[in-house]
């Protein structure tokens, strides 16, 4: 009996992964998208709405949307998607523990539209002020994850799990706007269109414009980054995938507003609640839309992330090519 049913299991397993293997031979005519719902991510989330994505890629698109960049590249490790949008923090992480052809940085998307924000009863006026204060960033292992402690770290400060004197949290950013609303946080580094959201209905006080920390005030925010196996069995359709987000990044930049109102729209359909088209205006201004991944800048950040003891030493070189 028991080797019957083990030569049954033996059976139904390769059914299935054959059934796996058909599926995946089929997924020429569908492609999987993910990015992230904030601002930075505006040229992907109207190319998409819009359809204009699809419309210029000649296939379906199925999009999910994540709410937080190392979401994204899990998503993409774990073949739930095939390409996605993301801050570069997870893909520097990934690359370095996985190695060359796990992902590949296929365009740009953002830079900037991150700031460190502070409570107006903080008592913090500048980085001398932070020892004793308790900070937050979206996720630990988030691109503003690195920046915040990187900060800290050339400020003369460590976290307080390393025995420092700044306690930092990972919250969502929800949470975050709650909490320092009631004072029980000081301060948090966030991407937009939250950094502007908790100076406006929390009344904080934007510390630092994360571009004045970078030559060129430049830094990605959001790129293009796909499986290593789909950028090489199907290089045809990740360029013109690159070309048409590229498309979408000319036009947030030649049509705001026009841009803008389709991200209104649909950030309040995915997140359940329509976000202030005032809002979404002033957070504007701290994003740049380019097609530019800035690799060197990457390269930057992955050296941050192995000074700070965040993620084995790597280059980001190989993330192109």
């Amino acid at each position: 009996m028991t080797a019957t049913i083990s030569r049954r299991d033996v059976l139904v397993g390769a059914g299935v992964a054959a059934l796996m293997g058909a599926c995946r031979g089929r997924r020429g005519d569908v492609l999987r998208v993910g990015f992230m719902t904030n601002t930075t991510h505006a040229p992907m989330i109207a190319g998409i709405a819009s359809g204009r994505i699809e419309r210029a890629l000649g296939i379906r698109v199925e999009a999910r949307s994540f709410r937080a960049g190392p979401r994204v590249v899990e998503a993409l490790v774990g073949d739930a998607i095939d390409v996605g949008t993301s801050g570069p923090a997870p893909v520097v992480y990934t690359h370095a523990r996985h190695g060359t052809g796990a992902l590949r940085v296929i365009g740009g998307c953002a830079s900037g539209g991150a700031s460190l924000v502070v409570g107006s009863a903080s008592g913090i006026r500048g980085a001398q002020d932070l020892r004793g204060k308790t900070l937050a960033t979206p996720q630990i292992g988030s691109t503003q994850d690195i920046s915040l402690r990187k900060y800290l770290h050339a400020s003369g400060y460590s976290p307080a799990e390393r025995g420092g004197d700044v306690t930092v949290h990972a919250l969502d950013t929800a949470t975050i706007l709650a909490e320092v609303q009631r004072r029980a946080l000081d301060g948090a580094w966030l991407p937009e269109p939250w950094a502007t959201r908790v100076v406006l209905e929390a009344g904080a006080v934007r510390l630092l414009d994360e571009r004045d920390l970078w030559e060129d005030r430049t830094f990605p925010t959001a790129m293009l980054v796909s499986r290593g196996d789909f950028a090489r069995e199907q290089p045809a359709l990740a360029a013109r995938l690159a070309e048409a987000l590229g498309a979408e990044v000319d036009r947030a930049r030649a049509l705001p507003e026009e841009t803008r109102a389709v991200v209104v729209e649909e950030l309040g359909r995915l997140l359940g609640k329509r976000l202030p088209a005032a809002l979404v205006e002033a957070s504007w201004p701290f994003v740049d839309y380019t097609r530019d991944p800035l690799p060197r800048a990457l390269d930057a950040i992955a050296a941050d992330a192995y000074a700070l003891g965040l993620a084995p030493r790597t280059t980001c070189k190989t993330l192109f090519s």
